[in-house]
């Protein structure tokens, strides 16, 4: 059997003549039948979907594997670490140890300032004092004995029972320690006028004379006592950057 086919133009006359006519031989086929159950290709496809399964648990496990690999290494890596720092703490703790000394030096020399700038930025010059209290003494009263109390005078109490008493036991008077005196003088006028010097100098204050004997000559005797104040202070050692200034120049 053989089909025909002819190509013309319909509505249209053709001047030339009819083109040949194309013959397409038949080839027969078998007609596709499938007499396989579909439970077969069930199977085929599970097959295919268990075989992507396992590829991709393999991929998984792959990965699972390079992760656990890579934080293996990285856990020794750390211990091998770990085990340098130990080392080097090791080395380190002995010379802790061997400057210890050191540190203990250092806090000694740490509390000597404290000492030196809290303590003895309060030393008084006695000399100053001995001698401002010499000059306050007017014409014809002589000092014959200064006398530093050792315990501070009583802190600025002020009270009778005080090293320093004072005329006015109800007031207390700030002061810094008390200085006992003797002395002699032409006359009770004297040791008036060397009372009230004493009160218009604003580092001394109370005052005290409770005994003044003339005996049986014209010379007057007195006892007495006076605090001072922190205007006495020397203030050498408030700074102690002299220290440092000194060494550096012996340097």
């Amino acid at each position: 059997m053989a089909i025909l086919k002819t190509t013309e133009k319909k509505g249209l006359s053709l001047s030339r003549g009819a083109k040949p006519t194309v013959i397409i031989p038949f080839t027969p086929t078998m007609p596709d039948v499938n007499l396989l159950p579909p439970r077969v290709f069930d199977a085929v496809h599970a097959k295919a979907a268990q075989r992507k399964i396992m590829a991709a648990g393999g991929v998984l496990v792959l990965l699972v594997a390079g992760a656990f690999l890579g934080q293996t290494a990285q856990i020794m890596l750390a211990d091998k670490t770990l085990e340098a720092e130990a080392a080097k703490t090791a080395g380190l703790d002995k010379q802790v140890r061997d400057l210890n000394p050191v540190k203990v030096f250092y806090d000694g020399v740490s509390a000597q300032k404290v000492t030196v700038k809290e303590t003895m930025a309060r030393e008084l010059y006695f000399s100053t004092m001995a001698s401002e209290l010499v000059k306050t003494s007017p014409s014809g009263v002589n000092i014959q004995t200064i006398t530093v109390a050792a315990d501070g005078g009583g802190g600025g109490g002020g009270t009778a029972g005080s090293t320093c008493p004072s005329a006015n036991p109800f007031k207390s008077v700030p002061m810094v320690t008390c200085v006992q005196f003797t002395g002699t003088a032409t006359g009770r006028e004297a040791v008036s006028a060397f009372l009230v010097n004493l009160n218009n100098s604003s580092k001394f204050v109370n005052v005290y004379v409770p005994v003044t004997d003339s005996g049986d000559g014209k010379q007057v005797t007195f006892n007495g006592s006076v605090g001072i104040t922190e205007k006495f202070f020397s203030n050498r050692y408030a700074d102690d950057r002299y220290l440092i200034d000194g060494v550096e120049k012996k340097r």
